[in-house]
């Protein structure tokens, strides 16, 4: 039974091996008769009885034998009152070597002092199980990032406070979060008056300026510039945070600056890389991630010392198969580092109401999850982002798509051993469709990659495990992942799959966001000799709404 009268949340959005979970039980009286049972469901299908240390403060404290090592777990607690089920709901909680093993973004932009304490943030945080938070435009200038006072006033006009990003770093480190500060690689205000050589020049010689108020400048090793920008982000890291994100405008890919009165061309490509590989030399222990705007340039930074691969996504790479794509050539560039696309969702500032159904949202999760990528997508005490200004967000109103977003990141915190482990090897076109065999999906209309009217499906192999994706495009006719979808695709039943492979032990489950249960379903099935004397497996996946993913264990 689920009831939404109670929540479930973890103390953390992320543990760390050895670490006690603590699960919070919200909106729901607690009687001291009252018989809790907890179970805990593994991407496997394994179900794990748990028993309780202990209940205090409407706090469950789970033993300390559990989790079991590294991964990810859904949990199910069930409250009962004189033997008879009276509510239910289901969490979740992963284990993790490091932060950048499942790095789930997210961002804080209200920073004033005016805004609820720490308490809200972190409890939307933890339900979303948001364990990196980006604190967008918290300085005081790009280029001086802490004003003389506490209260200042930003380039942009809005009002700031340093004592409530104090506040706010720490509400992010008393739920388990890293806090990101924002950072400008090469953006100066009052800097570049006193350093015109440092100046970035068009071809006519007149200085780079953005939004006509903040000067590009020269990055290049050993320039004024890169020297005042470092000390920036030590200084941030020395006041509490954990980690920079070093943001870039996309524009120039190159270059002139003044060098002995002489102009030179740089290639800013070969300058981000130098630059992120020194600033991860000088803080070693601290978290980088760089604004690879519209995937430029991966190929060079990729490679660097960045902690994941983040992409701000525009156009053209407007249509689902395009962030499949983005995230497939990041991850083999990267050597497995994760991937973060920030893909903002503007449908809903442009038509917020239209859009409360979800079926936006779903679809863009749905395929970078799929994909085996991590979405910028929600911050605040819940709100979407819409731009790449953060401050224009959407406030999350609408109880339905506020689930629907819970279950999408629950699914993937408790099952991303399905989706982003880095030793899974994509094997779909060479085990399905044309002259393959392996894998035969029977009376659907599929495709290995996105295309309207189909099911995407992809399938990833690891020694003798399966992970096969499915994501529903029937009844999608526009694949622009950044236009309004008023309605879910076509829901699609009894998926057949056959598969022709050995395996003595057979496990097969599906595992799904959509569903108001989040259980792992053991799907039955039949295994007969076929014609060319290998080994059929049959089996069917009896609902496919947006996303479904089918765990194959054939040992």
């Amino acid at each position: 039974m689920e009831n939404t009268s109670m929540r479930i949340l973890p103390d953390k959005v992320q543990y760390q091996e050895g670490e006690q979970v603590c699960l919070e039980i919200k909106d729901v009286e607690v009687q001291a008769e009252d018989e809790i049972r907890l179970t805990l469901f593994r991407y496997t299908g394994e179900e794990i009885p748990c028993k309780i240390v202990e209940i205090r403060d409407h706090s469950i404290f789970l033993p300390e034998s559990i989790p079991e090592g590294i991964g990810g777990y859904l949990a199910k607690v069930e409250l009962f009152r004189k033997g008879k089920p009276i509510s239910s709901a289901c969490t979740a909680f992963d284990v993790v070597d490091s932060w950048s093993d499942a790095p789930r973004y997210g961002f804080l932009s209200c920073l004033s002092g005016e805004e609820p304490r720490s308490g809200s943030y972190s409890d939307f945080f933890r339900e979303m199980h948001l364990n990196v938070i980006q604190f967008y435009d918290w300085m005081y200038r790009h280029d001086c990032f802490y004003p003389e006072g506490d209260l200042y006033t930003d380039i942009m006009g809005r009002k700031g406070s340093m004592a409530a990003v104090r506040d706010r770093i720490q509400g992010v480190h008393d739920c388990g979060a890293k806090a990101i500060a924002y950072g400008a690689v090469y953006g100066a205000e009052s800097f570049q008056e006193a350093h015109p050589e440092c100046r970035y020049l068009y071809d006519n010689g007149e200085p780079m300026v953005f939004i006509d108020r903040i000067w590009l400048m020269d990055i290049h090793r050993g320039t004024a510039w890169r020297k005042k920008i470092l000390l920036e982000y030590q200084k941030a890291l020395q006041s509490g945070f954990d980690g920079i994100h070093m943001d870039q405008y996309g524009d120039p890919k190159e270059a002139y600056v003044f060098v002995d009165n002489q102009l030179v061309i740089r290639d800013l490509a070969d300058d981000f890389r130098d630059l992120i590989n020194e600033a991860k030399e000088t803080c070693p222990r601290n978290c980088f991630i760089f604004n690879a705007v519209n995937n430029w340039p991966v190929d060079s930074v990729a490679k660097s010392r960045e902690d994941c691969v983040y992409i701000e996504v525009w156009s053209p790479n407007d249509t689902y198969g395009d962030l499949f794509r983005l995230i497939e050539h990041a991850r083999c560039k990267g050597d497995k580092k994760q991937v973060i696309l920030a893909a903002y969702l503007n449908p809903f500032k442009t038509d917020p109401a239209a859009n409360e159904k979800g079926a936006t949202a779903q679809l863009a999760m749905a395929t970078i999850f799929a994909s085996g990528g991590f979405h910028l997508l929600l911050g605040e005490e819940g709100r979407i982002l819409t731009e790449a200004y953060y401050p224009d967000n959407y406030r999350i109103a609408n109880p339905s798509l506020w689930n629907s977003l819970k279950r999408y990141y629950d699914f993937i915190t408790a099952y991303g051993e399905l989706l982003f482990p880095k030793d899974w090897i994509d094997v779909t076109t060479q085990y399905a469709g044309g002259i393959n065999s392996e894998f035969v999906f029977g009376k659907i209309a599929w495709s290995p990659y996105p295309e309207a009217g189909k099911v995407w499906i992809r399938i990833y192999k690891r020694s003798r495990e399966f992970s096969v994706r499915y994501v529903n495009f029937t009844g999608i006719e526009d694949m622009n992942w950044n236009h309004t979808h008023f309605d879910l695709p076509v829901c699609k039943k009894n998926l057949e799959t056959k598969v022709k492979l050995p395996g003595q032990k057979i496990r097969i489950c599906a595992l799904s966001p959509d569903a108001a249960a989040q259980e792992p379903m053991h799907l039955d099935y039949t295994v007969r000799c076929g014609e060319d004397r290998r080994q059929e497996i049959r089996f069917e996946l009896p609902e496919l709404s947006v996303f479904t993913v089918v765990y194959m264990n054939l040992e």
